[in-house]
């Protein structure tokens, strides 16, 4: 049968245009209680992490409903809440699934907490993990949210721009405390630029966010794509043909640095780029410090980057949150800091003491790792660990969200 003879046949049909409508109207009606009923479901067995198949890498963009949904199913009464956010260093990028640093994190701190990797590669701070956290914040009041950043890195309450989706998803649903003031001055400030509305589809994702706290079809698809198929083709998917299957049948890709075999040494150390790992590094202070010493050999600050910094950390949580916030400021690898010449090395390592001072300054808990890792054994490059020097992050974290929980009263057996 042709397509025009079945254009034809449909034409004849004894359908009423109400009997259409309503049938549309019905469909409609069932796809958004599915789309409600996949808000409150896991269907993420077996979770260690967010993987390249369950993230924007290959366009898969969870919900926030999907990521608390996630803690719910797997959080026990009494325990304390541990959420880790940030880039791809505390994601586990070189450590497979079965050693990440965050398995151990949760065995040093035993059955009382109950430890969650929300973490995306390339994210800020204020990115995904800080806002599940922040929308779980009533439901778990025993809770710690912790994430990586770089000395006098940039802040922005909405997050990144590849990750601020789950921000307006949240804050359209009614989840983010819209009371702080502060916050939501730099949220006005920021908005007050026109071409802010006009930047990497903004308008189009607070509409989408709009319509989707009452109809929830975000949460509907994706339902659909982790569980049975998936429509959309990604860039870092198995194969041209793989991309339909359901998200949740890939295995978690992440090899293994001290592989041999799978990534050789010369490939994490690579002599081709050593010149611009070493710009990344002397970046982590460049800004931090005027260009040269004073004439007593001191290091003086720059103060327009303090001043900046100061206000960004100020305004990028909520004030009620900041104290059960812990910030890890992550060293770069030994084997390029040593590069650099003494000053620079001074430089280098006063940048992040007074990058953790700063924080602490604005009411967070905080804290730097990594200075006295080994190079070779510990990192896989420049900024990530393999999975040995994330058992010694384990343990260092460990102690400090242990004394974080004695300070907020959650060992209390009241």
């Amino acid at each position: 049968m042709s397509p025009v003879e079945i254009l034809g046949a449909l034409r004849r049909l004894p359908l009423a245009p109400r009997s259409i409508l309503l049938g549309a109207f019905i469909g409609f009606a069932a796809f958004c209680l599915l789309g409600r009923q996949a808000a409150r479901t896991d269907e993420h067995k077996n979770f260690v992490r967010l993987t390249r198949y369950t993230s924007p890498e290959t366009l898969y963009y969870p919900t926030v409903n999907e990521l608390m949904a996630i803690v719910r199913a797997r959080t026990k009464p009494g325990q304390i809440l541990v959420i880790v956010g940030g880039n791809s260093v505390l994601r586990g990028v070189g450590q497979p699934a079965d050693k990440i640093w965050t398995k151990r994190l949760q065995a040093e701190l035993g059955a009382g907490y109950a430890v969650f990797n929300f973490a995306f590669n390339g994210s800020a701070i204020t990115d995904g993990a800080a806002v599940v956290a922040e929308a779980l914040r009533n439901e778990f009041p025993k809770q710690i949210y912790m994430a990586n950043a770089a000395p006098t890195q940039g802040v922005n309450p909405e997050g990144s721009l590849v990750y601020r989706f789950l921000f307006w998803d949240a804050w359209s649903k009614g989840y983010l405390d819209k009371t702080d003031a502060k916050r939501n001055t730099k949220i006005s400030d920021t908005h007050a630029n026109r071409a802010y509305h006009f930047q990497d589809g903004f308008a189009e994702l607070t509409i989408r966010d709009w319509f989707d706290r009452w109809f929830y079809f975000q949460d509907f698809w994706n339902d659909v794509s982790l569980t049975r198929f998936s429509t959309v083709w990604g860039a870092y998917m198995p194969g041209p043909l793989l991309f339909s299957q359901a998200r949740n049948s890939f295995k978690d890709p992440e090899p293994d640095f001290l592989n041999p075999v799978a990534i050789p040494f010369a490939a994490r150390y690579r002599p081709d780029t050593i010149a611009i790992e070493l710009l990344n590094v002397r970046g982590c202070s460049w800004d931090a410090f005027e260009r040269e010493k004073t004439p007593d050999g001191k290091w003086k600050i720059y103060e327009p980057t303090w001043q900046r910094f100061h206000e960004d950390v100020t305004a990028s949580f909520p004030q009620a949150l900041k104290k059960r916030t812990l910030v890890l400021m992550s060293h770069s690898s030994p084997y390029y800091v040593n590069k650099l010449t003494p000053d620079e090395i001074e430089r280098d390592g006063l940048a992040y003491t007074l990058a953790v001072k700063e924080w602490e300054k604005a009411g967070y808990a905080s804290m730097e790792y990594g200075k006295d890792f080994h190079a070779t054994q510990d990192y896989g490059d420049r900024t990530h660990l393999t999975w040995k020097g994330g058992e010694k992050l384990a343990v260092l974290v460990a102690a400090k969200v242990r004394d974080m929980s004695k300070e907020l009263g959650y060992l209390d057996p009241k």
